[in-house]
């Protein structure tokens, strides 16, 4: 993509271009003669293939080097190659120096060089970003100024981009070992006074020349080199001979081509005509080197451009459309006609004058407008004008749109300009769907700040028909006017009114031209139709026919729609008395016309029914239906078999209805459309609108309701997509049956039986699944409100029976997008199983599909339906500081900076900004895509329709509230200095800042305070202040003067006599109805009190003891929240309560209306929460109902909340799950602790209940002797111990009720419960518990209050051991009496990832074999991400000294919130993307794990305390406010979400597929290479942020990557991309310093072999055989970096390192946040080859220092037994592998060595072996070491395998292990 600078401006030059390029002194006559210094350009095409470049040599110029005899006809790259076309699309310069050498100079050839690559940099006419190639010519010494050139661009990274582009240097006897007559003029020079030091390098072997010759031939070798030598002596005054000799003229390098010139030294450059042989010689040697270069420019550009089409059509939502617009009305365009508008002065002054303008052409209806536009199109292409055009059309709504004209507009110049196309992809990367963004912000964003600044080689035109269909005209025709202005664009409208109409002022040179079409004008049109139809019509002989065609036109008065209709009627008649009846009874009136031909349609006696069918379906369809569409809908309707819907449409009503070049089906005008509209009564095919859209909904329910439409009942995430085929009505059933039906008649019973069948059925989630896969989650809420519209509109005519089900599934739309549309995007087919046992008990959707026997099963919770609470995001590890929303989207501020948008209809994460520090105020503007974000020392503006940052304005204080003022063009911040500042919201200026209180005296001086609060309010102008303990002060914003204050009791100080003490206000806010004047302000003693700022009197006065605020935008409710989690609903005008709920969580901190003031939305410590109170859905048209709201009937509490504090829930804070036992053990907030049965999940009986009430914080059971413990926050402790012959807990004998004086931590007591150990903040105490006595036997005092947990040591060989885990050290404690059987330094855990976390959890797993451990950072939330490390349980005795984590279970290090339990074999944990998983510990290999359910955010909301179980039934608990929910069957549901569907096997290889969110496609190896070759040949897949890689990883955190990003990380998609080599030793990242970039052509388009060369010494990265780089292991010493060197895996595969959920650093690095709507991206792998240097059965650590020399070498001793060909050591331990049984057959790709359902021989002692796909194995296995010890299997590492190769789709291939989860497997941070 090309950026064009300025060509008159050149301040942007360097000091060194402008200091060597300026002229010596003033006057020079040289100068002229021989040309000016800098880069001249001689020629410029408008699209160049590559820039040429001359360069002169010693004494010489810029013009006069190449011009013979002085005349400037001869200056041949000037005047011969511009008119030679082998050169009319290159670029041609000429480079000037000062190279004289009869005067003094300090210039040297590296100055000149320098010079050289400044000008290339900054030359005007070289548009910035080209890849154009560079070819230089050089005369003598310019050839040495080039080299040098060239090797300084290679080594400095500002002139990179001229090295990479340039490809040929052509050397015109150049003396590239010097020139022994330097030396000769060096000795006449010395006559002289003064150095020349460019003299001095020309001579032979110099310094100079004796650099370049050094390095330029390790930077030359892409170069193509050509070299001419003269043969001619050249007389130089002192003597005669050969100034260069061939020797020294020659390099004789391989990619060099010489040839001599039958010339001197001077003239070889130098020619007298274009026939002369050097000139021949010369010129074909760079036309051939041009024509390579065009050659492959134009396949480039091929490729690119359809990698740059495709991205232009995605971005734009365009393709091909314009163009076959354009077939249409071509193809009715009669040859010749339409030519009188090129005759007419008018038109051919205002297409061919210099001078933007406007012509108008008006004219009546059906007159042939878009017949002419037609027209003009065709004569402005034929005559190669650039055009573009656009059709309004009101039969399609998306084509009556200023937004359609400004995006096809867009679109289309973008494919006639590349700096157009450049600038819309650059806009379009920042805002991916700018098409779908209102036409203000496609105005402003592509046009006026990017194609209309662009300047064009000649001028466009635009071509607009039918004005008057665009359904804001009005608002058009302005920004037409502003086209004009930019004086490039000229425009062609054809419109019903005259530009006179339209009533537009003209201002300055705008021009318009306004004529009408006169049925003069359309008269030969006419006539040329009717001869060219003349053959078809009836006549009894040709005179006949020439009176009938004379009658027509006379009676045609210019309407061609009218003739056309004729025509057709004529056609049908046979005799001439027929004829006469046609011409005499046909009306000249549209109206009468149509009156007559449905009068004909009528008298028909068949075809009628199809007839009526037809124009009802193309009169109501939302939009145009295609023939296949109207087809298969017609049928459906009909109950009939149709024959062909085309021949049916013109046989039955081919008048008024017809078929278009794209199969889609029209009215033949507007007018027809509305004549059949308004004929009512009077004709049975009048159209009835609501008849209509009935009869369209009834069909589209009919199919919905179909077989093919029926879904899967059980289907697996695994089955991937919808298998049916399904006919072509679907998508336009699915997607608007529900505007049909909210268009029809709301009485009609037999529609809502349809459509409450619909949605009663399965295929309603089927219909869900469709709607997913197509991510348009937003039709599903648009159906449910029109569902939920519709039945309310129905319940005034229909009984409410009847509607029920119809109100309550239209609820469940809305719903499951808000609860669930994330799992929903990432897995559709989740809504048949996984969905529906989560929904509340009492919702329909769980009724009626969450009651099979064999599905997952939720137990225990309350019956109810869904609540007021529609959706609950969660932001672990952040807090909410910030709330805003405006019509379309809302926004979360965050204490760590972040700001995450939000869809405001579906409520999905959109996009995340970063303001970079604690962001405390949010706000949208209105009228313009702006969105304001501050903190405490900045402000800043964002685009909200690219999200990128516009201005960033530095505060000294921080912000309270900000406001857009002045047609939101200035920014207002009320700052706590007590300043009001005011930013231009344009330029990013600040405007003016006032002091509020700088007029204040008296007691009313606030000056020296600080204020708590502010608001704006932008219809009074006045800004209200809040200081603590003071009056309200009002500031008038207009008059930058006090208003007035205002005290609690009476309002107005002006209006008091008395000040009196009173509570201090604590928020407030305005109303922001229109006009309004009130203020709403909550006062420290909880008073609610609302102002009227016009009277300056107090209107009410309510209790509601609030501490956030926040007004509807109609300022019609205002809601109230406070610390205690009440919020409430008032009406603004009287403060009467309307609603009002309580939640469980405390701390509102912010309260915001959505943007249709439907919606309330709070956001409290990690969590935002969105509410849909239904009393917010009040009467639209007013306040006239409001009365129904008064105090005592308004009042309601919402389903499934709180009634009141009273009856305020008992919150679950503790849980214990009995291994042997039906009961649950639950504590609650109020101190009491119950027995609950598991089987059904209701609360059984309550086992205590404390007086005190302190919530209890933890229990421990202990099962052998029936002793539960507890301890409440209060740190109370108590245990009871039930006998072996009772079963009620309720009888258990209290042994111990203790109260510890610090803060419990942790509860645990060993089997047998004779010990409890009571960990506390500052201590742990061992008790000993007996029913005679208790006592603390031992008590360990910490200095350290970090975090430390405790459990018993599984280690059967230490029994009676405790486990204590301190920061990243472990230690052995004896459970009898708390003895430290470790040293002093403990157990050393070790891991990178450690440091800095602290312990969370432990607990045993497993079967008590390992121990896994939770870690988080302890400086941050209790929801900070959580990493997971499990431990060999044998590794934990007295004597050990250090451990690591089990390498075999590090995949799941980063992907668990929190362990939820564990059963004998498995651990089952809470997955971050809130996934119930488990892990086997009978898998060789966890790289995979079992994904079993999706858990509801606001379930995990609703349990803040991280509370599961797992029962010895393997059902799931989890705690939800107070109660538990039992999943039953959830374990037993395996999904997989390997998605083998994203990898298949195709001819160009494996196929990686990304196709919605959160895919990761891999496939990686079963063995491990140490040291060798990794080859893989592959395409990489193109999108914004999507990263393809190969890399090789190891067990001990080794890693070697090749690394792409879809958008090259951000650069420009052109012919050189960017890939990104990187390593990294042990795991240790340090800086994340060591990546590399390195240059490849086209690979996202191209395939190309990456290879990895890695040895002991070095690692050597390379592209096609070309080393890019090589890294040293001497060079990875120090602590941060270190060499990758133990056995690795080879893992392949793609993820999103633009997914909105990373961070800045990592979306950066990726080259930005990744556009979905985009998807799918795909990357294609042809083959991969590895080669082990040591192939071995196996590797054994021999010990833990990672160095490679420690690791053995293990060889099949051929009797099942090992031997170690370096090492002796007995220890053994693993490398990963995994059962071939687990893959899908589909996956497409694998080798023997690679997991497989049929794979190849390996021979581990092979030098070399080729995977055959019809092979199969024998691999060996065997027993080896990793740095952690734990044992397992492993397969055999061959010497070199050939993983796969391309092969006939129909083959069965060898299959490669596969997975594509759920969380990226690989991750960056930066």
């Amino acid at each position: 993509m090309e950026r064009n600078k300025s060509v008159a401006s050149t301040t942007g030059r360097s000091f060194l271009s402008r200091t060597l390029t300026r002229r010596e002194g003033s006057g020079e006559p040289s100068f002229d003669v021989k040309g000016a210094f800098g880069l001249n350009t001689l020629y410029r095409p408008e699209i160049a293939v590559a820039d040429l470049i001359f360069v002169h040599g010693l004494g010489g110029g810029s013009r006069s080097t190449w011009t013979k005899n002085g005349d400037n006809s001869l200056y041949w790259p000037k005047e011969w190659l511009p008119n030679d076309p082998d050169f009319q699309d290159v670029r041609i310069h000429s480079f000037g120096y000062d190279s004289n050498w009869d005067k003094e100079s300090t210039l040297s050839l590296y100055d000149f060089a320098k010079s050289l690559l400044s000008s290339l940099e900054d030359c005007p006419t070289i548009p910035r970003g080209t890849e154009a190639p560079l070819m230089f010519v050089g005369h003598s010494m310019g050839g040495l100024v080039i080299k040098r050139a060239y090797i300084l661009a290679r080594q400095k990274a500002e002139f990179r981009s001229v090295a990479d582009r340039t490809s040929t240097i052509m050397f015109l006897a150049t003396p590239h070992r010097g020139a022994d007559l330097a030396q000769l003029l060096k000795r006449i020079l010395s006559l002289f006074s003064g150095s020349r030091p460019f003299v001095d390098d020309l001579n032979r072997n110099s310094p100079a020349i004796q650099s370049i010759n050094d390095e330029f031939p390790q930077y030359c070798q892409h170069l193509q080199l050509y070299s001419f030598y003269e043969t001619l002596p050249t007389n130089y005054g002192i003597g005669k001979g050969l100034v260069v000799e061939k020797d020294l003229a020659v390099l004789g390098y391989s990619n060099e081509r010489s040839s001599y010139l039958n010339a001197n030294h001077r003239e070889v450059c130098k020619y007298a005509n274009t026939a002369d042989p050097n000139y021949q010689t010369v010129r074909n040697a760079l036309a051939s080197v041009i024509d390579t270069i065009r050659n492959a420019v134009i396949n480039t550009r091929q490729e690119l451009g359809s990698d740059q089409t495709r991205l232009l059509d995605d971005y734009l939502g365009l393709s091909d459309a314009p163009e076959n617009e354009f077939m249409d009305v071509d193809n009715l365009r009669m040859q010749g006609s339409c030519e009188w508008i090129f005759q007419r002065p008018n038109f051919r002054n205002w297409r061919d004058s210099p001078n933007a303008s406007i012509y108008w052409v008006s004219a009546a209806p059906a007159t042939g407008k878009t017949i002419l536009s037609g027209s003009v199109i065709r004569s402005f292409r034929q005559e190669d004008r650039d055009m573009s055009f656009y059709l309004f059309d009101y039969r399609d709504k998306s084509k009556t749109t200023i937004n359609g004209l400004l995006v096809s507009m867009a679109w289309q110049m973008a494919h006639l300009h590349p700096n157009v196309l450049a600038i819309v992809l650059n806009t379009c990367e920042n805002d991916n769907q700018i098409y779908k963004a209102d036409y203000r912000t496609v105005w402003r964003k592509l046009f006026v700040e990017g194609i209309l600044r662009t300047e064009f080689a000649r001028p466009h035109c635009w071509v607009i028909d039918a004005l008057d269909e665009c359904k804001a005209d009005s608002e058009l025709v302005p920004l037409l006017l502003k086209v004009l202005e930019s004086g490039s664009i000229r425009i062609f409208i054809t419109c019903r009114d005259p530009f006179e109409a339209h009533r537009q002022p003209l201002h300055g040179r705008v021009q318009v031209v306004s004529e009408t079409i006169r049925e003069t004008d359309t008269r030969s049109d006419i006539i040329l139709y009717l001869e060219a139809n003349r053959e078809t019509l009836p006549a009894i002989d040709e005179e006949a026919r020439r009176k009938m065609v004379q009658k027509v036109l006379d009676k045609s008065a210019g309407c061609f729609l009218w003739v056309s209709l004729i025509l057709q009627e004529l056609r049908q008649v046979h005799t001439s008395s027929e004829i006469d009846q046609v011409l005499d009874e046909v009306p000249s009136d549209m109206d009468q016309l149509y009156r007559r031909v449905i009068e004909k349609m009528s008298a028909r006696s068949y075809g009628k029914i199809l007839a009526k069918a037809i124009l009802t379906w193309t009169v109501c369809c939302i939009r145009p239906l295609t023939t296949d569409e109207l087809f298969h809908g017609l049928q459906l309707s009909l109950k009939d078999k149709i024959d062909n819907v085309k021949n049916s449409i013109t046989s039955s009503c081919g008048q008024l209805v017809y078929v278009d070049a794209q199969s889609q089906v029209q009215m033949v005008h507007q007018t027809a459309r509305d004549f059949l509209l308004q004929l009512a009564n009077q004709s049975e095919f009048a159209i009835d609108l609501e008849e209509g859209h009935r009869t369209l909904a009834m069909t589209c329910l009919q199919y919905l309701n179909s077989k093919e439409m029926k879904g899967a009942r059980h289907r697996k995430l695994s089955t991937g997509t919808i298998a049916t085929a399904r006919c072509p009505f679907v998508d336009y059933a699915c997607n608007h049956f529900f505007e049909h039906i909210l268009l029809s008649s709301c009485g009609d019973r037999e529609l809502v039986t349809a459509t409450t069948k619909f949605l009663s059925s399965s295929n309603v989630l089927a219909w869900v699944e469709y709607v997913a896969i197509h991510r348009a989650l937003s039709r599903m809420v648009q159906a449910g409100k029109s569902l939920k519209s519709f039945s309310s509109r129905a319940s005034r005519e229909l009984p409410s029976k009847d509607l029920a089900l119809l109100s309550v599934r239209s609820v469940d739309l809305i719903r499951l997008v808000t609860k669930f549309g994330k799992s929903l995007l990432e897995y559709p087919s989740a809504i048949f199983s996984l969905i529906p046992p989560f929904c509340p008990p009492h919702s329909a959707i769980r009724r009626q599909f969450a009651a099979s026997a064999r599905d997952i099963t939720v137990l225990g919770l309350t019956p109810s339906g869904w609540d007021d609470l529609i959706s609950t995001i969660i932001m672990t590890a952040e807090r909410l500081t910030a709330l805003e929303c405006s019509d379309r989207y809302f926004a979360i501020g965050m204490a760590s900076g972040r700001i995450a948008v939000h869809n405001e209809m579906t409520c999905l994460l959109e996009r995340v900004l970063f303001h970079q520090e604690h962001v405390r105020v949010l706000g949208f503007a209105k009228k313009v895509d702006v969105l304001a974000s501050a903190g405490a020392k900045m402000v800043r503006l964002w685009s909200t329709s690219t999200w990128e940052g516009l201005w960033m304005f530095e505060s000294k204080s921080l912000c309270m509230s900000v406001a857009f003022v002045e047609e939101e063009q200035l920014l207002l911040g009320a700052m706590k200095n007590n300043l009001l500042m005011i930013w231009d919201v344009s330029s990013g200026a600040l405007r003016d800042s006032t002091d509020w209180t700088i007029d204040l005296e008296g007691p009313s001086a606030l000056g020296y305070r600080r204020p708590v609060a502010a608001a704006f309010c932008m219809d009074s102008l006045l800004l209200a202040v809040v200081y603590r303990g003071q009056d309200i002060l009002l500031w008038d914003l207009e008059r930058d003067t006090l208003h007035d204050t205002y005290c609690k009791e009476k309002g107005s100080r002006s209006l008091q006599e008395t000040r009196s003490n009173e509570a201090g206000a604590m928020v407030l806010v305005f109303s922001l109805a229109p006009n309004s004047n009130l203020l709403a302000v909550s006062y420290s003693d909880g008073d609610l009190v609302l102002f009227d700022t016009e009277e300056g009197i107090v209107l009410a006065n309510v209790y509601a003891n609030a501490q956030t605020v926040a007004s509807s935008l109609d300022g019609r409710t205002l809601a109230t929240g406070n610390s205690s989690g009440i919020v409430q609903l008032f009406q603004f005008e009287t403060l009467v309560l309307l609603y009002r709920f309580y939640t469980d969580e405390y701390g509102i901190q912010k309260l915001q209306f959505s943007g249709d003031n439907h919606r309330l939305l709070d956001i409290r410590g990690s969590q935002c929460r969105v509410w849909d109170p239904t009393v917010l859905v009040r009467d639209a048209e007013g306040d006239e109902n409001s009365e129904m709201f008064s105090e005592d009937s308004a009042f309601e509490t919402p389903a499934g909340s709180e009634v009141g504090e009273e009856d305020a829930l008992k919150l679950i804070t503790a849980i214990v799950c009995p291994e042997e036992d039906d009961a649950l053990f639950c504590g609650k907030d109020d101190g009491s602790v119950h027995v609950y049965d598991r089987r059904s999940g209701k609360q059984a009986y309550t086992v205590f209940g404390e007086e005190a009430g302190a919530p209890i914080k933890a229990m421990c059971l202990d099962e052998d002797s029936h002793t539960l413990s507890t301890v409440n926050v209060s740190s109370q402790v108590t245990s009871r111990r039930l006998s072996d012959a009772d079963t009620d807990w309720r009888n258990a004998e209290i042994l111990l009720d203790h109260r510890v004086g610090s803060a419990v931590r942790q509860l645990l007591c060993n089997q047998g419960a004779t010990r409890l150990l009571i960990s506390t903040v500052e201590a742990d105490l061992l008790w000993s518990i007996y029913p005679t006595e208790c006592k603390v036997v031992h008590t360990l005092t910490w200095q350290d209050r970090g975090l430390r947990q405790w459990c018993t040591n599984p280690n059967p060989k230490q029994p009676n051991q405790l486990i204590l885990i301190l920061g990243n050290t472990a230690h052995l404690y004896d459970w009898q009496s708390l003895t430290r059987l470790t040293n002093d330094g403990g157990i050393l855990l070790e891991g990178e990832m450690l440091q800095g976390l602290s312990i969370k959890s432990i607990m045993p797993c497993f079967d008590n074999t390992a121990v896994a451990t939770v870690f988080a950072d302890a400086l941050k939330s209790s929801q900070t991400e959580s990493k997971l490390f499990l431990w060999t349980a044998s590794d934990f005795w007295p004597g050990a000294q250090k451990m690591a984590p089990v390498p075999k279970y590090r995949s799941l290090t980063n992907q668990i919130k929190t362990i939820v339990g564990g059963s004998t074999q498995d651990l089952v944990f809470l997955h971050s993307n809130n996934w119930v998983c488990s892990a086997s510990a009978n898998s060789e290999s966890l790289d995979t794990f079992n994904w079993h359910f999706i858990l509801p955010a606001d379930w995990l909301s609703a349990n803040p305390g991280s509370l599961f179980g797992v029962t010895r039934k393997k059902e799931i608990i989890v705690v939800k406010r107070d109660e538990i929910a039992v999943v039953r069957r959830g374990l037993e549901n395996v999904e997989s979400l390997a998605a083998y569907e994203s990898v298949t096997y195709g001819d160009q290889g494996a196929i990686f597929t990304f196709a919605k969110q959160y895919d990761a496609p891999q496939m990686w190896t079963n063995f491990y290479i140490l040291f060798g070759r990794v080859s893989t040949v592959m395409q990489i897949a193109p999108g914004k942020g999507i990263i393809s890689s190969s890399v090789l990883i190891s067990d001990d955190f080794d890693e070697i990557d090749q690394e792409f990003s879809g958008n090259n990380f951000g650069g420009a998609l052109a012919a050189y991309g960017r890939g990104q080599n990187n390593y990294f030793g042990k795991g240790i990242t340090g800086a994340y310093d060591r990546g590399a970039w390195f240059n490849v052509t086209s690979p996202q388009t191209q395939f190309h072999t990456y290879t990895i060369d890695w040895s002991p010494t070095s690692i050597v990265w390379s592209v096609d055989g070309q080393t890019v780089r090589t890294l040293l292991a001497k060079d990875c010493t120090d602590r941060t970096h270190q060499y990758p060197q133990s056995p690795s895996k080879i893992q392949i595969g793609m993820w999103d390192g633009g997914d909105a959920s990373e961070g800045a650093g990592t979306a950066d690095w990726a080259g930005g946040y990744t556009n979905l709507s985009l998807a799918p991206f795909t990357m294609y792998v042809k083959s991969v080859t590895i080669e082990n240097t040591h192939p071995a059965t196996g590797y054994n650590y021999t010990d833990k220092s990672g160095n490679w020399t420690s690791i053995g070498i293990l060889h099949d001793k051929g009797n099942g037994g090992l031997c170690d060909s370096s090492s002796t050591s007995s220890s053994v331990v693993s490398s990963i592998s995994t059962s071939s049984t687990s893959l899908s057959k589909s996956t497409g790709l694998s080798t023997s060595s690679l997991v497989s359902s049929n794979s190849a021989t390996t021979s581990a002692s092979s030098s070399k072996l080729t995977v055959n796909t019809d092979a199969t194995t024998n691999t060996s296995s065997s027993k080896t070491a990793s740095p952690t010890t734990p044992t397992s299997k492993a397969q055999s590492t061959p010497a070199r395998v050939t993983i796969f190769t391309v092969c006939p789709a129909s083959s069965n291939p060898v299959q490669m292990r596969t997975a594509a989860s759920v969380s990226q497997t690989s991750s960056k941070t930066k």
